[in-house]
Parts: C-alpha cells; structure tokens; sequence
C-alpha cells in the first residue's frame, strides 16, 4: 500500500510529531489536549491513513508547543508539484479537476467564435456601406 499523503503533508505530519515527542507527550495525549477521537494522531502519523491535520488544528498544535505555525513547514518549499502529488494519490479529483478544466476550454472557445462571427458581422456590415 502507497502513501495517502503528499510530500508536505507528510512533512508537516513529521514536524508535529517532532514536537510532540521533543515535549514528552504521547499520541493519546495530544488527542486529548485538540478535542480529537484518541487515535486521530496515531492515524494522522501512520501512512496507512488520509489523516492530516488541518489549520485549525495545526494552530492549535502551536499554541500547546509554544512554537510558530510555520515551524511545522517547510522552509522555503518542498520542490515537488504537491497539487500534481495530490492528484495523483486521489484519482477522483484528478477526474474532477480535468472535468473543469474541458469547461473552461470549451467556454473559451465558445467566446472566441462568438467573437469571431462578431466581426465578420460587423465586417460584413461595414463591407455594405
């Protein structure tokens, strides 16, 4: 089984963990200490899970450890396409995101013909003066 996480989730997943072992706290703990189910952080750090953490939590996190949001990113950027990454991992997004993009196209074409017939009528127009 593959990951179900992209190179900055997991990058983020292991900063959390970092910290949260640097304090001495266990999984249930930090469980305990966001409001979440008991094995929301065993499920976030294993990779067998789509688990992650969102903003809010990640804010969160950083109150409890004293730190910045942005200590758990990284500095300046991961080098791989995350949205590329993310879409392969999940294929009905890929689906769903190619679908928008076969809208947007045809729109735009849809305008340039319109915009092409526009003309040749007003060429056409002014051709009969």
């Amino acid at each position: 089984m593959g990951t179900k996480t992209t190179e900055i989730e997991t990058y983020i997943i292991n900063k959390v963990k970092e910290y949260r072992i640097n304090a001495g706290m266990s999984q249930r703990k930090l469980c305990l200490e966001l409001n979440l189910s008991p094995s929301y952080v065993f499920r976030a750090e294993s990779p067998k899970y789509e688990t992650k953490y969102n903003h809010n939590q990640l804010n969160e996190i950083a109150k409890l450890f004293n730190c910045k949001i942005a200590d758990f990113m990284p500095d300046p950027f991961v080098t791989t396409n995350c949205i590329e990454e993310f879409a392969e991992i999940h294929p009905r997004f890929r689906l769903k995101y190619e679908e928008l993009q076969r809208q947007e196209e045809e729109k735009s074409m849809k305008k340039l013909e319109e915009r092409a017939k526009e003309k040749a009528r007003k060429k056409q127009k002014s051709s009969k003066k």
